[in-house]
């Protein structure tokens, strides 16, 4: 094994990103098909079975496009790939170009919203890769899933194209170094610093809390969600309905940490066990609440974590004549916008 990921660690050199695919799936098994083959890949233990042969890896290069299947997902891919296996764990790995990794980047995280909007998804999508790549051990770069960047094949459009060859080598910088960048969909009134959302995140001079109300035009800037204080004191082994409910989280708009319930002693409840008896989970963990009779009534804000650049905020910046420069300087106040070249210098 370790030759074998001293192997696929040439292929991370610049240009050329290491992808490892449906690893949210996570499959034991997947189909691979060009235009003259298809074969069937099985992991087990430490190896691979082969259209029904013991293999150690396997390979696939030079086709233009391929077809993937697995867990009843079908995706098309450029590049090439190494599979193997690792504790009965199947690996997927796509060897791609940068520019086509983050078209397809773009398209995921950011499917509409304006050219100078999605040039600066691209500049953060690419300053991203550059900052977290050498953070995996088994060969890869990144995931396709949200615990690196959704990346999903040759789904691209035009316009994400374009975004990315119109930045093509940009990131964003800080005192020459890559920025430590975030993104996420709907801000809902607050951004917020890694250290509000992630235990032990570390806060750059260029992550601020900022009040940013332009994401209003989301459909989630604002939401409710009601549940049944009766259903959810049973469910708690309360024997009557809370008397009072305080949410426990370090400032206004930061996430909910916790609730305090009068029923009528006070005790104590996490935020993650509490929200698991909802009938529905919330969308993010901030939110206010009210209770009204017997229903306790959620008041949610944005949608995502709430770090960096809120792109429903980006997009209306761009409506409104913003360019890509203008959106990244908002969001990562002191920071530049800087050639890829540069790194090292």
């Amino acid at each position: 094994m370790t030759q074998l990921l001293l192997m696929l660690s040439l292929f991370s050199v610049s240009k050329t990103f290491t992808i490892r695919i449906f690893s949210d799936i996570k499959p034991a098994e997947v189909v691979i098909s060009t235009g003259e083959a298809t074969h069937t890949i099985k992991a087990s233990g430490d190896a691979l079975i082969v259209d029904g042969k013991g293999e150690s890896y396997y390979q696939a290069m030079g086709e233009k496009r391929y077809i993937l299947e697995a867990g009843g997902v079908r995706r098309g891919y450029s590049g090439g790939f190494t599979f193997y296996s690792s504790d009965g764990e199947l690996y997927i790995l796509n060897y791609v170009p940068e520019d086509t990794y983050l078209a397809s980047v773009v398209t995921s995280e950011m499917p509409e919203g304006g050219i100078e909007a999605r040039k600066a998804q691209a500049i953060l999508a690419r300053t991203y890769a550059y900052n977290t790549m050498g953070d995996y051990e088994m060969g890869y770069d990144l995931q396709d899933c949200q615990l690196s960047q959704v990346y999903r094949g040759l789904a691209a459009d035009e316009g994400a194209v374009s975004a990315v060859r119109e930045t093509a080598g940009l990131i964003l910088g800080y005192k020459g170094d890559v920025a430590d960048v975030y993104y996420h969909s709907t801000c809902g009134g607050m951004i917020l610093l890694p250290s509000d959302i992630w235990e032990g995140a570390s806060d750059k001079p260029y992550h601020a809390r900022i009040v940013d109300t332009l994401c209003s035009i989301s459909p989630l800037y604002a939401w409710e969600d009601t549940v049944r204080l009766d259903t959810l004191s049973v469910r708690l082994g309360f024997k009557q309905l809370p008397d009072s409910i305080i949410l426990v989280r370090d400032t206004t708009f930061t996430p909910v940490k916790g609730f305090k319930f009068y029923a009528p002693d006070y005790r104590l409840y996490g935020v993650k066990e509490t929200v698991e008896l909802f009938p529905a989970k919330p969308i993010t963990n901030r939110f206010d609440i009210e209770i009204k009779g017997d229903l306790l009534i959620i008041h949610g804000h944005g949608y995502g974590h709430g770090v960096g650049m809120c792109q429903f905020g980006a997009m209306a910046m761009a409506s409104h004549g913003g360019n890509y420069r203008d959106i990244l300087t908002r969001f990562f106040p002191g920071t530049e916008i800087m050639s890829v070249s540069r790194l090292g210098d």
